[in-house]
């Protein structure tokens, strides 16, 4: 099922997802909790907690998922140009999911 991201804001719980696409630019801001979020077309996926925001570009396939616990997302409409990612971030990120990968092969 597809959603618009019509809602200023979702609640997802433990482990479920929402995914969609969105007819605009908007930013998804974490208000309580962790989720991971991955944008079709992008090299790395984002780790984001509470109070990070990452931009989501209009008219691609997102899919954001809640961590361990139930989290609340706010999405706000982009105004202005807005680059989706910076190199640091997502360099963090990326180690980040390795390192999560290796613990759970390893435990």
């Amino acid at each position: 099922m597809t959603n618009n991201f019509a809602n200023p804001s979702y609640t997802i719980t433990a482990g479920k997802t929402l995914s969609g696409v969105s007819p605009v630019d908007r930013k998804v801001r974490v208000v309580c909790g962790r989720v991971w979020l991955t944008i079709a077309g992008e090299d790395c996926d984002f780790w984001l907690t509470d109070d990070e925001t990452v931009v989501i570009p209009a008219n691609r396939m997102v899919v954001v998922e809640a961590d361990q616990k139930a989290s609340l997302i706010e999405l706000q409409t982009v105004t202005s140009p807005v680059v989706v990612q910076q190199p640091e971030f997502a360099v963090s990120n990326y180690f980040q999911k390795l390192s999560q990968k290796l613990t759970h092969v390893f435990a």
